[in-house]
């Protein structure tokens, strides 16, 4: 007979709820006053049945259930928004906590640090007309001519790589945390002023070679590795940047210039075995690259081109990649 009970209220009470919409107020006077009406059913039965008293109980626990499920879920202005919202203090936490809102959007941009750089200048003589193939270089930021300057070249490296030359560290070691090793082999920017220099040059230059196209061959004494000249080619893009323009008449006028990038790299040219102790050679029959070059280069309308050479092996590549190409492209020339 309890049990006839129980479905006859559960069917009543799901069919007010089911077809009336009263306000969250008045829904729970009703759910209240049907479950005292039948608390006080469940005392009678208890107190004429009295020795089956885990039945009560279970009845019990049943218009309890009835109770709390039947109430409307209201959503109050004072709690959470959200289920997993994450802890809110700047002291401590994980990278994600920093960076990141408890809703997921990103925090305030201007708490982010953005990595320091400081930027190495080089200036470069204008076309000299001769007629015959000028090369202008500068190793790690030095100044290749005493002549005036008609170019202004620069690149930025981070201020954590050590740039002072009279230093006991060695050139370009990053001490940062996590790190401590040396992030590039050298830095080098050159000019060549040649005959009949364009664009046409670069934009060849994946079908022609890239070394041979950007002149790597003839630089003095065998400047770069030859094994440059038969590197492969890993990426290449194009970037354009400002620069001021060449004519005198439109004076404060700046001009699109187009830089091409390339990704070189290539293997030694003796790759020892696996029992020589090289772990590297797994027996494919070639070696990992161990020389890459990220190299940057723009050609003027006076004909002269431009190129930002940025060397590394292979360690050094595991280890600052991501700085090595911000560095080479951040290549910038301008006239002065």
């Amino acid at each position: 007979m309890m049990i006839s009970r129980l479905l006859l209220l559960l069917g009543c009470s799901s069919t007010s709820l089911a077809f009336v919409s009263p306000s969250p107020s008045s829904a729970i006077h009703r759910v209240g006053e049907s479950t005292t009406l039948m608390m006080h059913r469940a005392s009678d039965d208890a107190e004429s049945d009295a020795p089956r008293g885990i039945n009560q109980k279970r009845r019990a626990f049943l218009f309890q259930s009835l109770h709390y499920a039947a109430l409307p879920f209201v959503a109050h202005a004072d709690e959470n928004e959200y289920l997993y919202q994450r802890s809110t203090s700047d002291e401590g936490g994980d990278m994600t906590t920093k960076l990141f809102n408890p809703d997921g959007s990103l925090r305030d941009p201007n708490s982010v640090k953005q990595a320091e750089e400081r930027t190495i200048s080089i200036n470069f003589p204008s076309s000299s007309n001769v007629g015959d193939i000028v090369v202008n270089t500068s190793t790690d930021g030095t100044q290749p001519s005493s002549e005036s300057a008609g170019l202004k070249s620069s690149y930025k490296i981070p201020t954590k790589w050590n740039n002072d030359q009279s230093s006991q560290l060695p050139l370009y070691y990053d001490s940062s945390e996590g790190k401590n090793g040396k992030s590039c082999n050298r830095i080098t920017v050159y000019s060549i002023d040649a005959p009949k220099l364009d664009m046409s040059t670069l934009e060849k230059a994946t079908k022609v070679g890239v070394a041979k196209s950007l002149f790597m061959d003839q630089l003095p004494n065998k400047y770069f590795d030859q094994g440059v000249l038969k590197a492969d080619l890993i990426s290449g893009r194009t970037t354009r940047k400002p620069i001021k323009s060449a004519d005198v008449s439109g004076e404060g006028a700046y001009d699109e210039q187009v830089y091409y990038e390339f990704d070189l790299a290539f293997a030694p040219l003796e790759c020892p075995t696996f029992t020589d102790g090289n772990k590297e050679n797994l027996g494919l029959g070639f070696c990992p690259y161990d020389n890459i070059f990220l190299v940057s280069a723009t050609v003027l309308d006076e004909g002269i081109m431009m190129v930002c050479v940025v060397e590394c092996n292979k360690d050094e590549w595991k280890m600052a990649n991501s700085d090595l190409r911000r560095v080479r492209s951040s290549f910038d020339v301008d006239r002065a």
